[in-house]
């Protein structure tokens, strides 16, 4: 602590002593500075830093194993938990979908004749999720919290299109379903994935590979076979002019259905952003009630509406039947809508529906026992090939869902080589 006053001192010794007063100067620099605080805290710090540093480096590899060591089991129950929910959204999908066709046909077979209530039992079933803002509990925030909300202006425009849409789909599938066997219609809605497959390629940037357009030309020619039925497919009570009819709705149908399903995916990476249960059932009551509506409006403009009581008591099974028949039909539909949207959530568009068309076979099966409907040659096949466009699908997601985790496996193992070289450092 000496250094500074003998520099200076040597230094004015080197001038006149006439120049002492410099000397002073130097002095009472020398006697400031050493009451400072600054210096001897900067010294401190550089001291300390090396130190801090070094406990710093001594810690993080301590983290990163509690860190590492922790990770797979959150990963696990994340894991086991969205296998969960797409297992229990597919069997709401495959049995909402089965029981809601077959109820839907018994419906028309039994004397109900309007299409827009086709339509609106597809639709009006949102009512039974209403308990669930009910029941609800505020949660602790997490990540989806921090997201800043969508605009009113926003969400509108998501729900009222897909609601537009869901309306359309539900009157085309309505009008298909009335003017053709249960065993047909399930077949040509085997085009949904093909379509949805078009519109992901533009909407979702889905990828074409291989076995994806193998799959789209499969599911394709299944339906168009259909066109050359028999002349004995068509009852006696249908003409041929309907069956055409029902035939171009059931396809129309279809494609807007592949549309509503694509544009659902993209609200939710979009415009919603989030990955919560409120977000998806918002989703589902708001778009049903505005399909609702929509169809509530088409039921009375068409004059359908006040037919609906002649209906009711010409109805060949009764009034308790026509009721229980819709109703039931209403609540099938509804859970075929929750497993819809929700593999959509945890999954996506196309996934959603290769399980909608998964379950189309289904249906014939049941309707030749149910209705007793004729499983000829054309239609035999028409159904292999749905099957088969199906597994062609399902293959290429098994290969994409293994790239994808090799991914992660490399992108992991390199980061923790990183932390190694990082700890070695």
């Amino acid at each position: 602590m000496q250094a500074p006053f003998h520099l200076c001192f040597s230094q004015a010794s080197c001038f006149d002593m006439r120049e002492s007063q410099e000397v002073q100067l130097c002095v009472e620099d020398y006697a400031v500075n050493e009451t400072k605080p600054v210096e001897s805290n900067d010294l401190l710090n550089h001291i300390d830093q090396p130190m801090n540093g070094f406990l710093n480096h001594a810690d993080q590899p301590m983290n990163g194993f509690l860190n590492n060591a922790d990770q797979p089991t959150i990963k696990h129950q994340r894991s086991y938990r969205r296998w969960f929910l797409i297992t229990l959204y597919s069997v709401f999908v495959l049995s909402g979908q089965a029981a809601a066709t077959l109820l839907g046909r018994l419906y028309y077979d039994k004397g109900g004749n309007s299409k827009w209530m086709g339509s609106l039992v597809q639709v009006v079933g949102f009512p039974i999720l209403l308990p669930y803002y009910c029941i609800t509990t505020r949660k602790t925030p997490s990540r989806d919290s921090i997201l800043p909300n969508p605009s009113a202006s926003a969400l509108a425009l998501v729900y009222i299109s897909l609601g537009l849409l869901v309306a359309l789909t539900s009157y085309l599938e309505s009008l298909g379903l009335a003017h053709l066997p249960a065993s047909t219609f399930a077949l040509i809605t085997s085009s949904r994935l093909a379509f949805n497959a078009f519109f992901s390629f533009f909407l979702n940037s889905v990828k074409f590979t291989p076995y994806l357009i193998n799959s789209l030309v499969l599911l394709t020619l299944s339906p168009t076979l259909l066109a050359f039925q028999p002349e004995n497919e068509i009852s006696s009570g249908n003409s041929k002019h309907n069956y055409v009819l029902g035939f171009i709705a059931s396809v129309a149908g279809s494609a807007a259905y592949g549309l509503l399903l694509s544009l659902t995916q993209l609200s939710f990476l979009k415009v919603l952003k989030r990955n919560t249960i409120r977000v998806l059932m918002d989703v589902i009551v708001y778009e049903s009630l505005v399909a609702t509506i929509v169809t509530l409006v088409g039921l009375f403009a068409s004059g359908e509406g006040n037919k609906l009581h002649t209906e009711i008591e010409e109805y060949e099974m009764g009034k308790v039947s026509y009721l229980l028949t819709l109703s039931f039909s209403a609540i099938c539909w509804n859970f075929f809508n929750i497993g819809c949207v929700g593999l959509i959530f945890e999954t996506s568009s196309l996934l959603s529906n290769s399980i909608v068309v998964l379950g189309l076979p289904i249906i014939p099966i049941l309707a030749v026992f149910v209705f007793h409907d004729i499983m000829h040659g054309i239609k035999a096949i028409s159904l292999v090939l749905a099957v088969w466009g199906f597994l062609s699908y399902l293959y290429q997601y098994y290969l994409d869902d293994k790239s994808s985790n090799t991914d992660h496996i490399l992108n992991t193992s390199t980061l923790e080589d990183i932390n190694d070289q990082f700890g070695k450092a």
